[in-house]
């Protein structure tokens, strides 16, 4: 009895061992697959999170760069006033001081958050000294008397303003430089908005090129009229460039509104104002326009550069949020999947040995024993009790095999199921299949669906995976409600089902198959975080009879490239 004993202890422990490996490996196979996509999910969330914090920054700075650009205008104001109008231009131009002050205070405060410290250093120091340098020059300017003017002065004064801005532009080169997304899927957004930058100055220099003379009614050099049309060219250039590196997508009504603005307003009525200056001086003329008017005029002109470059800035950091609140769901939809699978993943082995093969073992421990007790001695195999316990350990045995039947028939099931739909998956498929051909003449009348969602990547792509899944898990519900619980429902890939049927005639088919194509058609997917909803359609090839079940799946897969080559959403067959 002992030696038996023991060697009941060593297949019990060599069944534990067993199953400890078989639940080890399972483990090591859900980390193997998760760890990867957890790892990928959050690296591609730090760099949504970094193309919107470097974007922000790029925003920040181009809208400083904009702010000392449009200081142009109340400092050319100024200089260029008669006595009557100089202190009231003097309040607006300290009033914009301060808003431009306020602008570049906060600017580093959005370049230290995102880690551009040294871009950051240099705004504080050069660019504010420079600002000051050329704030203190144009106040000086205004403080010199009307009759003691010159335009030579009023030039200088002006150009000192033109170095500000320049410096603001090497700012935005640096910046450009240390970022890390210029090369992502944000690059055409960072080369518009750098763009319109430039243009935008270079607007406002259209008219500060020839501001000095036309204060003073005199004609205008070569030296700045060569560098009016110069800026003219430059801008005009620049104007060329925005529509053609703007993505066809990137056009939305809005950008298109805004870019007609800039041509109707800047391009065909502002720079014209110019030109007709610039003939008037020629031409040894009276200019048509005071220094404070022309000023007054053009600023309302290029103001449509400002509304067109705020537009693609704020649009670009709307891409830029969605993309990172995309990113980050989807890190966290990977990590609590893989979670959730590690944790059904233990408590199943857990489970498993406590609840069913440690009762197996014990009773079948108790069972040989009482076996042994059975061939002892005649007087006890007698023993009434001895029979009842032998009963009792046989009954308790057959439960506790009923258990394992009932569990190994759950873990079959969810091993052949699809985790998402909760629909057949390619193992069972599988099965089905094996049985299936063992019969005579069984594919003969048999029918197979390949249902293929139709535009499934456009929607991963524009709302997210998700979204996906969620349209994934309608369709099949779709064909639960639709077809018979006997047949067999597949989820065959990313975003195609197979439906096997067995004895149907095409008509009865095909009209199974429309009944799942609009029943799928009709229903909604609402998107949350858009506030919509959204439709997805089918398209459906269907095949009977075959000699084998490749052949059959091949039909199959042709009927549905004409129901896609048909214009999709219709069921071919």
């Amino acid at each position: 009895m002992g030696r038996n004993l023991r060697r009941v202890k060593l297949r019990s422990e060599q069944i534990s061992l067993r199953l400890f490996v078989c639940m080890a490996i399972i483990i090591l196979s859900i980390l193997y697959i998760s760890i990867p996509l957890i790892l990928n999910s959050f690296q591609e969330y730090n760099k949504t999170n970094q193309v919107l914090n470097e974007i922000t920054s790029l925003r920040a700075l181009v809208q400083t760069a904009n702010k000392i650009s449009r200081e142009r205008g109340p400092a050319n104001k100024v200089m260029s006033s008669t006595s009557e109008e100089i202190e009231k231009n003097k309040q607006e131009l300290a009033d914009f001081r301060l808003v431009v002050d306020e602008q570049i205070n906060e600017t580093v405060s959005i370049l230290n958050q995102a880690g551009f410290n040294s871009v950051s250093t240099q705004l504080q120091t050069d660019l504010k000294v420079k600002l000051e340098h050329a704030r203190k020059i144009v106040d000086a300017y205004a403080e010199i008397p009307q009759s003691q003017r010159t335009s030579q002065q009023l030039d200088h004064a002006i150009l000192t303003m033109f170095s500000v801005w320049d410096n603001g532009r090497e700012l935005l080169n640096e910046l450009m430089a240390q970022s890390k997304s210029k090369d992502s899927k944000m690059s055409n957004y960072f080369i518009s908005i750098l763009i319109l930058t430039d243009m935008r100055d270079q607007a406002g220099r259209v008219a500060s090129n020839v501001m000095a003379p036309i204060t003073f009614s005199e004609k205008i050099s070569d030296i700045n009229r060569a560098r009016t049309l110069q800026t003219e060219h430059q801008t005009q250039y620049l104007w060329s460039l925005v529509d053609v590196i703007q993505p066809q997508y990137m056009k939305t009504s809005d950008y298109i509104r805004l870019h007609q603005r800039v041509k109707t307003e800047f391009l065909d009525q502002g720079l014209p104002i110019i030109r007709r200056l610039l003939d008037e001086s020629q031409n040894n003329q009276t200019y048509f326009l005071t220094g404070t008017q022309l000023t007054e005029q053009i600023v309302d002109k290029y103001t449509t550069v400002i509304d067109l470059q705020k537009y693609i800035l704020d649009y670009s950091v709307l891409i830029a949020t969605q993309q990172n609140k995309n990113a980050k769901q989807q890190y966290f939809f990977t990590l609590s999947i893989s979670s959730l699978s590690l944790l059904i993943a233990l408590f199943t082995m857990i489970y498993t040995k406590r609840k069913v093969f440690s009762p197996l073992i014990k009773a079948r421990e108790m069972i040989l024993g009482l076996s042994d007790t059975m061939h002892g001695p005649p007087s006890r195999q007698k023993s009434k009790h001895e029979f009842y316990t032998l009963f009792e350990a046989i009954n308790k045995l057959k439960l506790m095999l009923k258990q394992r039947d009932l569990m190994e028939s759950q873990l079959k099931q969810i091993a052949n199921s699809d985790v998402l739909t909760g629909v057949s998956n390619r193992l069972a498929l599988e099965e089905y299949i094996n049985d299936l051909t063992a019969k005579p003449n069984a594919l003969s009348q048999t029918c197979v669906f390949a249902i293929d969602i139709d535009h499934f990547k456009f929607v991963n792509d524009q709302y997210g995976h998700l979204v996906g899944d969620e349209v994934i898990a309608m369709v099949a519900e779709q064909l639960k409600h639709n077809v018979r619980a006997s047949d067999l429902i597949v989820r065959y890939g990313g975003d195609e089902f197979l439906v096997v049927i067995e004895s149907i005639q095409m008509e009865a088919a095909k009209a199974i198959a429309e009944s799942i194509r609009l029943g799928i058609a009709t229903q909604n997917i609402v998107v949350t975080s858009l506030g919509k909803a959204i439709q997805v359609s089918v398209s459906i090839g269907v095949a009977i009879g075959a000699e084998s079940w490749l052949e059959l799946l091949e039909k199959a897969d042709q009927s549905l490239l004409k129901a896609k080559a048909r214009g999709k959403n219709v069921v071919e067959g």
